[in-house]
């Protein structure tokens, strides 16, 4: 027989015999901000993200408090109690796991369809600790066709030696499991589906153009509103506020079908701007080794058929204490080397929109901002509440994955890190 879940009620309507138990369970959730948080608790009480850092094991892997100022009082996450470190007393001490209200504990399915999804990139990060040859940040590509052969013949994996810390007793069994599996080519990808119906199409502007909106981050394109396009960075550090991309070239490139003036009108141009988000961070990346990075703004035409057209790239360079600034513009071209440094362009630009995607969208405007607010609702209102039934659906197992995020991806010398 079906069971029915309760009718929700809201605080005046609770039935006088549920009034003592609606009341009692949100006490039991808010907890007194006191103690060390158990595997058994419920409790949902704030913190700020003081837990990424590990000063006591290595001076390089302190990390500032993020969140709890009165400039940036955000983000926050569910509170552990654990204590403070030795070397800095604003950072927590790091588990092994990060606690969690037993009720945002991933069901058993939930936890077999993480692992899955999440198999390769523990790979990613188990291989890293023990510096394998299988992740080198030394070696790049030698060419786009490449990485095609990663869905076609894929990664060895390599024999399991002992890696380092915690990784020590995982690694070998979780090697050997696989290869019992799966066979050596643990890292054989998944071909995209736009790949099986065409090898060449992300090749193509038509493709890049898609996929800035059926791709992994759809979030990011915008309507330009003015033109020129102008930086809000001072130019006396990061060079001219107005971009390169000029109004002759893009009514060149629109086939000259209207002024720039009327697509501003009109609403026909979009852009992709990461020059003023990146180029701050340009001079700090490039001081890695075998790393570059550029600041980007993309503009895209709105066709009469609906679908959009890459009109222009722009990639710009800071001036450095040796370095003058450096910007270009790149264009589609027939020519067989412009050709490729558009297809280079291209690719800067997709790099910088999978980072805005997986830092910016995913984690802090998705993840991290809507924690405060199952904490917030687990506090305030009860289970019983219409309300809380509403956005309990959309707010399970967020918790917890932020919790793994805060053990592996955004920690110090994590995945994000390292990568």
């Amino acid at each position: 027989m079906k069971q029915t879940a309760p009718p929700p009620y809201l605080p005046r309507q609770t039935p006088p015999g549920l009034q003592s138990y609606r009341k009692k369970d949100l006490e039991q959730k808010r907890g007194n901000g006191s103690g060390q948080r158990k595997a058994t608790d419920r409790i949902y009480d704030y913190d700020t993200y003081n837990d990424l850092g590990d000063p006591d094991n290595d001076a390089d892997k302190a990390r500032p408090v993020l969140g709890g100022s009165k400039q940036f009082p955000y983000p926050r996450r569910c509170r552990t109690g654990r204590p403070a470190t030795t070397k800095d007393p604003k950072t927590e001490t790091r588990g092994r796991e990060n606690y969690v209200p037993r009720d945002e504990a991933f069901s058993d399915v939930k936890t077999l369809q993480f692992s899955g999804r999440t198999l390769r990139s523990a790979l990613y990060a188990a291989m890293a600790a023990r510096k394998s040859t299988l992740i080198d940040r030394n070696l790049a590509f030698p060419s786009f066709f490449v990485i095609d052969k990663l869905f076609e013949d894929g990664i060895k994996l390599p024999r399991a030696s002992q890696p380092a810390g915690f990784l020590r007793g995982v690694v070998p069994r979780l090697l050997q499991s696989l290869r019992g599996r799966l066979g050596d080519h643990v890292f054989l990808f998944d071909t995209p589906a736009n790949v099986q119906k065409d090898k060449f199409a992300w090749l193509r502007d038509e493709e890049f153009a898609r996929e800035t909106l059926a791709g992994v981050n759809p979030c990011a394109i915008e309507l330009v509103r003015e033109f020129p396009l102008k930086s809000k960075l001072d130019p006396a550090v990061y060079g001219p506020a107005e971009s390169a991309i000029t109004v002759d070239l893009l009514e060149g490139q629109m086939g000259h079908v209207m002024t720039v003036a009327k697509a501003v009108k009109h609403k026909r141009l979009f852009m992709l701007d990461y020059h003023d988000l990146f180029l701050p961070y340009v001079h700090k990346i490039r001081a890695l080794e075998h790393t570059t990075m550029y600041g980007s703004r993309t503009i895209f035409f709105l066709c009469d058929e609906g679908t959009l057209r890459l009109l222009a790239i722009e990639l710009t360079r800071p001036a450095s204490s040796s370095q003058p600034q450096w910007r270009r513009v790149f264009t589609p071209s027939t020519d067989t080397t412009e050709s490729w440094l558009w297809q280079m362009a291209k690719s800067h630009v997709r790099a910088h929109d999978s980072g805005h995607h997986e830092l910016i969208t995913q984690w802090l405007r998705t993840h991290c901002a809507v924690e405060p607010y199952i904490i917030a609702a687990n506090r305030q209102l009860s289970e019983m509440h219409p309300v809380y039934r509403l956005l309990h659906p959309h707010f399970r197992y967020t918790m917890k994955i932020n919790a793994v995020a805060r053990s592996s991806l955004i920690n110090a010398g994590g995945i994000v890190e390292f990568c």
